[in-house]
């Protein structure tokens, strides 16, 4: 019991649906990007949350977090662990590994594999032509307005179009087709809500399509895709894994799994424009600037109603900052002007009466940020 929350089991988290679908590796490369350890004690950093002082400790073993990291300056300052998490133990990412496939997009557009983010999508998905996918472009995708119906938050279950789907990559999974439906199967099944561009409305399935895209115009599997152009590029130092469906197409919007200190090398290469310590671009600096700023409001009825919304990015917790944001509290906090990258993972599988972290404790987790972002300093 940790802070009214119940957490099961330790160190891993099991959840569904990640214990009966298969996982494909994301390999890395031979190369490690720079991120170099030089702590800085930031336990006793303070920040005023609910009418009470608290600390980075406080916030560490109060609130259902496994992980904790800091990177300043290209520097990793910081790195705590609970729950039985360790710097070598893969966590979820839950939907930050919705920000890999937008840099993924990025990516291609600068191979010129996508012409444009205005393209509609069956021009590189011919199978969503006449469904309800057709004419959306590849920008209301990324900018969750594609119209197409989801709902992931009601609490209906047999409503809730994430377990629906969940069910039906299962079930095909365990019967091997003969019942249930493939990722692709899903999606093209879906019926269409509203025109696009309308309505913000937050939905995995469009990440889902973002990912086929990538696949399609790679013409290789989603795993071996970011592993080739964007986890080795990049400098990983651990080979990730991610969730896919019985033909192994990649539930990409929720299922990535890595080390701790690749979320960080994530998030600084971010930071940076689009580049590694070394120099090496991994995606454009005119893709990150289209990515993270200019954000329209976003506007639903679950847990990421509020702030604005990019291409697969949150805004963060400082005015130019952007953030990845995960389901429980899964965060990568950049700040490009401090040159301060936060990464806090939170335990999955908790029942929890808080209702602050019922939705995530994204307000607390910028609180503290700032706070350890004031008594780091700038930028050197």
């Amino acid at each position: 019991m940790v802070n009214d929350s119940v957490l099961l089991p330790l160190p891993i988290d099991v959840v569904k649906p990640d214990v009966v679908l298969p996982h494909a590796p994301v390999a890395a490369g031979g190369t490690v990007s720079a991120l170099p350890y030089e702590p800085v004690d930031l336990l006793g950093v303070s920040y005023e949350w609910a009418g009470r002082t608290k600390t980075v400790g406080d916030f560490l073993n109060e609130t259902a977090t496994d992980v904790i990291e800091f990177a300043h300056n290209g520097r990793l300052v910081a790195q705590y662990f609970a729950n039985g998490w360790s710097a070598d133990v893969a966590h979820q990412a839950w939907s930050t590994t919705k920000s890999f496939v937008s840099t993924l997009v990025g990516i291609a557009l600068d191979q010129g594999l996508i012409s444009s983010v205005e393209d509609p999508i069956e021009r590189y998905i011919p199978e969503l032509a006449e469904t309800a996918w057709q004419g959306v472009t590849l920008r209301n995708l990324l900018e969750m307005r594609s119209g197409v119906h989801w709902d992931e938050h009601t609490s209906e279950l047999s409503q809730n179009t994430q377990v629906l789907q969940w069910v039906d990559l299962a079930l095909d999974y365990f019967t091997d087709g003969s019942a249930g439906q493939t990722r692709n199967e899903f999606l093209r099944s879906l019926p269409r809500a509203e025109p696009q561009g309308v309505r913000f409305n937050y939905n995995s399935a469009n990440t889902q399509v973002l990912a086929w895209l990538v696949e399609s115009v790679y013409g290789q599997p989603f795993n071996q895709v970011l592993s080739e152009q964007l986890w080795q590029p990049a400098g990983m130092e651990a080979g990730a894994d991610i969730m896919t469906d019985r033909t192994g197409a990649a539930i990409a919007s929720e299922a990535l799994f890595a080390v701790p200190r690749d979320f960080v090398r994530f998030g600084e290469f971010m930071r940076t424009g689009g580049s590694t310590p070394d120099g090496r671009r991994i995606v454009s600096a005119r893709w990150v600037a289209a990515a993270t700023t200019d954000m329209k409001p976003a506007h639903d009825a679950g847990d990421h109603a509020e702030g604005g919304y990019g291409f697969q990015w949150w805004n963060g917790a400082t005015p130019d900052g952007f953030q990845a944001n995960g389901f429980q509290g899964q965060y990568i906090t950049v700040a490009p002007s401090e040159c301060l990258t936060g990464v806090r993972l939170a335990h999955t599988l908790q029942v929890t009466t808080d209702l602050d972290f019922a939705g995530q404790g994204k307000e607390e987790w910028h609180a503290l940020y700032r706070a350890v972002m004031d008594r780091l300093g700038g930028c050197e």
